[in-house]
């Protein structure tokens, strides 16, 4: 797939746009804070249903307005489709090809983006939080369902967590004790079938990003990785099995959780380790090789996201070029074959040579360059 046109109005810096683009490559040109990056997270809205800035819908009016308005036409293998997102005061517009539709999550799952950003290159040696999240936002991609599946947890995990706290001060703490089997009951439920998709995820990821990372070292590096957790697990286990586990891990630990005040073990812990060529890529990566992984996740990212469903995302590159050695630069810049993507950068002569359609973006305003 690919985005064909996008139309933004008071979003962010950006008063009024209508830009084309191309099947290919797209490069956003521009200084800094003219609004490249804005562009790219109105288009990675559609995908995700929120901003990757970690902003709220209203912080992405333009400054002394009601509200914006976005829309992308993209085209799939077959048709071609529409989404708008609006915000006018309080009141929120979301429609599908026209025709509007009451939940964010009503849109989710028909236009797929993979997103590279200068962030995500801490992405291997960050905290373990950060893997998580790039695993939740790849993962809810492939399966809008799972969004909802993770909000759930995190609300009985609050909430268990607020009894343990109120437990921990000591008074009445007995009574809290079936209330924190009930919420332990609904968060081992949970955790189970979130557990499953991430394995499944991350065994997906360690297929692709081998085979990719084996290719851009030139057969030096072999990549793997491994799902990590401080609850016991025996690999092959169903959901019901892993459930009773997460029960025991529940029960055993709640002393230790009362004094703690808060929820020890579950998923909300778990993190991800990558090994290249049998070492941990976290204690001995160069930064050299930490970009790269970085660069095979999300190609591999996009590469799942390609077999799952029989078309290519649309790859959304934040300002990266500039952080990649010339090897690296040219491995991203070979693409993937059927694949759009748009890059941002401020310099045009990084990607001197490559044969990409250049976009200006000046004070918002976007002017198709030679």
């Amino acid at each position: 797939m690919y985005v064909k046109k996008i139309k933004l109005s008071t979003f962010r810096n950006i008063e009024s746009v209508e830009m084309k683009l191309e099947p290919g490559m797209n490069f956003l040109l521009g200084e800094n804070a003219q609004g490249k990056t804005n562009i790219l997270e109105a288009i990675y809205l559609f995908a995700r249903g929120k901003s990757f800035r970690l902003a709220k819908d209203s912080e992405l009016v333009m400054f002394g307005k009601r509200g914006f308005t976005a829309e992308i036409v993209y085209q799939k293998k077959d048709r071609e489709e529409t989404l708008f997102y609006g915000l006018d005061g309080k009141e929120k517009t979301k429609k599908k090809n026209g025709v509007r539709v009451d939940r964010i999550t009503d849109m989710l799952g028909h236009f797929r983006a993979v997103l590279f950003y200068p962030d995500h290159l801490q992405l291997v040696k960050g905290a373990p939080f950060e893997r998580r999240r790039f695993l939740d936002i790849a993962i809810s991609q492939c399966y809008p369902v799972y969004i909802n599946l993770y909000s759930r947890y995190l609300k009985y995990l609050s909430e268990r967590n607020t009894l343990l706290k109120m437990a921990q001060k000591g008074t009445e703490a007995e009574s809290f004790s079936a209330q924190i089997a009930v919420y332990s009951e609904g968060l081992a439920s949970l955790a189970a079938e979130i557990r499953l998709y991430r394995e499944e995820y991350v065994q997906k990821l360690a297929a692709f990003g081998k085979e990719m990372l084996f290719s851009l070292s030139n057969g030096r590096e072999n990549l793997s990785l491994n799902y990590e957790s401080d609850t016991v697990y025996t690999k092959g286990m169903d959901k019901e099995s892993l459930e009773r586990e997460y029960k025991r891990a529940f029960s055993e630990s709640i002393k230790r959780e009362i004094a703690a005040g808060s929820t020890l073990f579950g998923v909300h812990r778990d993190d991800i380790s990558f090994f290249v060529n049998g070492k941990d890529a976290r204690d001995f990566a160069s930064q050299g090789q930490q970009r790269s992984l970085v660069l095979v996740l999300k190609l591999a990212e996009g590469k799942i996201s390609e077999a799952l469903f029989g078309e290519t995302p649309v790859y959304l590159f934040d300002d990266v070029l500039s952080e990649l050695d010339e090897e690296r630069k040219s491995f991203l810049l070979s693409g993937i074959k059927d694949a759009q993507f748009i890059f941002t950068g401020c310099d045009r002569e990084a990607v001197k040579g490559s044969s990409l359609h250049f976009i200006e973006v000046k004070e918002g305003k976007a002017t198709e360059i030679k």
